[in-house]
């Protein structure tokens, strides 16, 4: 526990489809809530990807796309679509983060991705997206989790660097970064986590006083 007797130790919690989420801290003490994504959903990731800066566009998609196609915005946030799970963070109702991953054939590896607000990039959002994504691929026996990054998208890299799980990166001959989480080895996902919420809370007090 800290100063104030809050544990710290709390697991890194699981969401459910049916969840209607939680609330967590960013690390600059910001309440973010996270949760399923849902079908009513779909204007506000639809204007949310609107709204993105080209540059985050091209990271995310590899690529500028004006506008997304209604049946990918669908499937994305459809609870029905077992292999294409989708969570949300929202600040005080407004959509600034969305990390997804979707579930190979074989069945037992997932690819992640996420997209995050220009207005929240660095704040810890995709971190805390990829924490709670672990939890459901864990749940859901995933062995591996893969993501495939630009070499220039530093903040996402970052992110895989230091979140706590067993990483191997390599650039391939397409020149982006593949990156493989074991989601079987030991790591310190958990003892990350902690020292992350311990600090989020401290963040936290100071806005309070």
């Amino acid at each position: 526990m800290d100063a104030d007797g809050t544990a710290l130790d709390a697991p890194i919690r699981d969401l459910a489809a049916s969840d209607g989420g939680h609330d967590e801290l960013l690390i600059n003490g910001r309440q973010i809530h996270i949760a399923p994504a849902q079908l009513a959903d779909l204007d506000r990731l639809r204007s949310f990807y609107q709204h993105l800066s080209d540059t985050s566009t091209y990271f995310r998609f590899f690529g500028i796309r004006r506008s997304i196609p209604e049946r990918e915005l669908r499937e994305a946030l459809d609870p029905e679509v077992d292999r294409h799970v989708t969570l949300l963070a929202t600040i005080d109702g407004e959509l600034v983060g969305v990390g997804e991953f979707i579930v190979a054939p074989s069945g037992d590896e997932a690819e992640v991705a996420f997209a995050v607000s220009d207005d929240h990039q660095g704040e810890g959002v995709a971190t805390l997206l990829l924490e709670n994504l672990v939890a459901i691929a864990r749940r859901r026996k995933l062995g591996v989790l893969t993501a495939v990054v630009l070499p220039d998208n530093a903040q996402m890299l970052l992110v895989f660097r230091t979140v706590g799980l067993s990483e191997q990166a390599r650039l391939d001959d397409d020149c982006v970064v593949e990156v493989r989480f074991d989601l079987a080895a030991p790591d310190e996902l958990q003892q990350r986590s902690d020292e992350r919420r311990l600090n989020a809370m401290r963040h936290a007090r100071l806005r309070t006083h």
